[in-house]
């Protein structure tokens, strides 16, 4: 009989050693892409925000508004103070959201800052500058009585004057303060090619996770059929 291949103790560790080392190679590759995803959301950030002041004026309807999202706008119009409504976020800060009525007649939402709800509006025609972004979704936490947990446009519009505005604006922060206000924070869009570098991120980790599973059970698989063999002598 021939005589049984012998199964070297170190091989399982060799296999092991080198599925830890492509697990940190992957690992790394994943935060670098991490961190190319947060340097192309500021720089996307800055080129958005950082472009000349757009007017948001009777010549932009409908659709339209969609080109000026995260841009800085600015809104000629007259406050209603009535139509004030406050937007308590997940972490209990309120922003104050008070409808600014344009010449036109048409209404745009305007978050002037953190505080109450109970801040009065500035009175007569006056000029709004801040950034413009997108109706918010639909919150799931729950805020006081008669106040809401998102910039829902669609729930405004509803008890607002119409038409509204498919977009609000958050005023910048030397506006807020003039009016007794603290800055409210912006959140600017997500882009596509942000979300692609973020699922590159993911899938690097994903590898690495794949690599160090498969080399610690092709090493058990190894120490055992070694077993195996030795057994049969």
């Amino acid at each position: 009989m021939g005589e049984a291949p012998v199964r070297s103790p170190w091989v399982p560790r060799l296999i092991v050693t080198v599925g830890v080392v492509a697990a940190v190679v992957m690992g790394w590759l994943g935060l670098w892409q991490a961190q190319v995803f947060a340097n192309q959301g500021q720089s996307a950030a800055a080129a958005i925000t950082g472009q000349p002041v757009a007017p948001l004026d009777g010549t932009v309807t409908g659709d339209g508004v969609n080109g000026l999202w995260g841009r800085t706008v600015s809104v000629t119009g007259h406050y209603l103070a009535a139509q004030q409504v406050l937007v308590v976020g997940k972490d209990g800060t309120g922003r104050v959201v008070t409808a600014l009525q344009l010449a036109d007649g048409r209404v745009v939402a305007i978050a002037r800052g953190v505080g109450s709800g109970r801040e009065v509006p500035p009175s007569g025609d006056l000029t709004q500058t801040g950034v413009f972004l997108p109706t918010e979704a639909a919150s799931d936490w729950t805020v006081p009585a008669g106040a809401y947990g998102s910039v829902r446009l669609q729930a405004l519009a509803q008890v607002w004057p119409q038409p509204v505005v498919s977009g609000y604006v958050t005023l910048d922060p030397s506006e807020a303060q003039a009016q007794g206000l603290a800055a409210a924070a912006v959140v600017l869009p997500t882009l596509d090619g942000q979300f692609r570098n973020a699922g590159y991120a993911l899938q690097w980790w994903a590898f690495a996770a794949f690599a160090l599973v498969m080399s610690v059970l092709i090493a058990r698989n190894y120490r055992r059929r070694g077993m195996q063999l030795s057994d049969g002598d």
